[in-house]
């Protein structure tokens, strides 16, 4: 009898180890794909949270190259219009929308208005650095045998007609913190950057817009989000489904369809 027990104490030890290892495994391959997802086309449904009880849905087909970056936008909602970003050639958006062709900056209200994020954050990177600060902010890396109480793998999903790992991490820890502007933090776009929180969030919470100054003490969340929901597709381990939640609940929920990656761009990819 004791070495029937001491054959199950083992194994639930083997099966534990292996699924600890299988999560840290995913994890990195999830995070590696999403560094080279540098050539990707994909239809891109947005929800978004904004202050009060409004909520906006979007729909952009996206074409997104990476080096040297070039972004191409098609918007059929909330506003048709066709977008182009290439920095290398101006630091403007040029929009075309009907007969009318204007060049805002970036950060511009015509540009963020009813958006979370703006163009230069299209493709994965973005939530590549969102889960990598989360798992810093624990006090994890990738090789840590703790990182499967933080990220869980839930089982398979069939989104899109794909098969899918439901992934989700729980941040116990999401809180509102106090932060001191530092010289480098010109805007919420710096502290996005730099921290990987959600910069509407910061502007939202301090009634602020997006300019900062040094010294100026404003409120921002710990980390992106309280709790994340994805599904990661199997084949090519990009995160095809995104949910973010905050302590107010769902906060934004992004699908990516019809994805396409090493896609071979030409010159005429990015024209309005």
């Amino acid at each position: 009898m004791k070495k029937l027990f001491l054959a199950l104490a083992l194994s639930v030890g083997f099966i534990g180890l292996s699924q600890a290892q299988n999560v840290n495994e995913i994890t990195k391959k999830i995070l590696d794909a999403c560094g080279k997802a540098d050539n990707v086309t994909y239809d891109f449904f947005a929800y978004e949270r904004f202050a009060g009880t409004k909520k906006v849905n979007s729909e952009v087909h996206i074409r997104f190259q990476e080096s040297p970056l070039k972004i191409y936008a098609d918007s059929k909602k909330p506003t048709a219009a066709k977008l182009l970003y290439i920095p290398s050639v101006s630091a403007d958006v040029k929009v075309k929308k009907g007969i009318l062709s204007i060049s805002p900056s970036l950060y511009s209200g015509i540009i963020m208005k009813d958006q979370h994020h703006p163009l230069n954050q299209a493709g994965f990177g973005t939530f590549k650095k969102i889960i990598e600060q989360s798992i810093k902010t624990k006090g994890y890396t990738l090789s840590s045998p703790e990182l499967g109480s933080f990220v869980k793998i839930l089982g398979t999903v069939t989104y899109d007609e794909k098969s899918c790992w439901k992934v989700e991490i729980n941040d116990n820890d999401y809180k509102l913190v106090s932060h001191k502007v530092t010289a480098d933090e010109k805007t919420v776009w710096d502290l996005g950057r730099k921290y990987s929180v959600p910069e509407y969030r910061i502007k939202e919470i301090n009634d602020i817009g997006n300019d900062l100054t040094e010294g100026q003490v404003i409120k921002m969340p710990s980390v992106y989000a309280k709790k994340t929901t994805v599904f990661i597709d199997k084949t090519t381990f990009l995160p095809i489904y995104q949910k973010m939640e905050d302590d107010a609940g769902i906060y934004e929920v992004y699908e990516f369809k019809n994805l396409k990656i090493n896609v071979k761009f030409t010159d005429d990819d990015f024209k309005l």
